[in-house]
């Protein structure tokens, strides 16, 4: 017989069960059905384009900020007339500006205008209408006149109106000596 098969009336043997506890990353594992996969990749998705429009908005409302003129101390300097004072006496007071909105911004003054002559001398090409009027008083108070010449989208400042391409050659190379103009200006015709 197989007295292995059987348990027959022999002492028990008590064995020693030796208890694990479990390790952290045993405790805190767990598994993702595809279900959850996809929902946590929407979850996160919703989460970044959230993140994005913040973004955008708080660039926007950055970017309008800039827009508006910021108030600027100015400094006001009042000095002595008295001659026995061996140094100047000096005075600064803050003048605070209130900030203007660009729609207050007083409007462009360069005027688009067609000029007598045949030559001019192409100084500068700009995008907007603004840029190319500070440009333009800019060169008119170093005496020289000045117009914008559109084009498409761009405005090209220009410089004086000659008849002959000769004199607006030596022209340009006067201004170009006083260093007025940069290397880029160059003479060209006047479209009719």
């Amino acid at each position: 017989m197989q007295s292995e098969l059987f348990e027959l009336s022999s002492p028990k043997v008590e064995e020693e069960v030796v208890s694990l506890k479990p390790t952290f990353i045993e405790r805190t594992t767990f598994t993702l059905r595809l279900e959850q996969a996809i929902g946590l990749a929407l979850v996160l998705l919703v989460f970044y384009v959230l993140t994005f429009s913040w973004g955008v908005e708080r660039g926007k409302r950055q970017s309008l900020e800039v827009r508006t003129a910021r108030p600027v101390e100015v400094e006001t300097v009042a000095v002595s007339e008295d001659p026995v004072t061996p140094a100047a006496k000096v005075a600064a007071t803050a003048v605070k500006e209130s900030p203007l909105l660009v729609s207050e911004l007083p409007k462009p003054v360069a005027t688009v205008s067609k000029p007598s002559g045949k030559y001019t001398i192409q100084y500068v090409t700009y995008v907007t209408q603004s840029a190319a009027d500070r440009e333009v008083q800019r060169i008119t108070k170093l005496g020289h006149s000045s117009f914008v010449i559109p084009s498409g989208k761009h405005f090209q400042v220009c410089i004086e109106a000659f008849q002959t391409r000769q004199e607006a050659s030596q022209e340009l190379k006067q201004l170009r000596a006083q260093r007025t103009v940069t290397m880029d200006a160059y003479v060209r015709a006047i479209p009719a």
